[in-house]
C-alpha cells in the first residue's frame, strides 16, 4: 500500500510508533553496554511490530462493519 508521497503505510505507522517509543521514558535508553546498532534493531523492530499489528487490526476492524469475511 502506497500513498501519494510513495511511502508505505506500514513504514508510516513505524514511523509514528518509533515517536512514541522514544519519547516514552518506560523504554530502556541506550547505554548500558548494549551497541547502538543493537539498540537500534530493537527499537526499530519494536516500531515496526507496533505498525503491523495496526495494520491488522484495521483490516479486522474494517471486515467487522463491512461483513466481509
Amino acid at each position: 500500500m502506497t500513498d501519494t508521497n510513495g511511502i508505505e503505510l506500514l513504514d508510516w505507522f513505524a514511523g509514528q510508533a518509533l515517536g512514541g517509543i522514544l519519547a516514552n521514558s518506560h523504554f530502556p535508553p541506550q547505554g548500558s553496554g548494549e551497541p547502538v546498532d543493537q539498540y537500534v534493531a530493537k527499537v526499530t523492530d519494536t516500531a515496526y511490530l507496533i505498525a503491523q499489528a495496526m495494520i491488522k487490526q484495521g483490516r479486522r476492524l474494517k471486515k467487522e462493519a463491512t461483513g466481509v469475511w
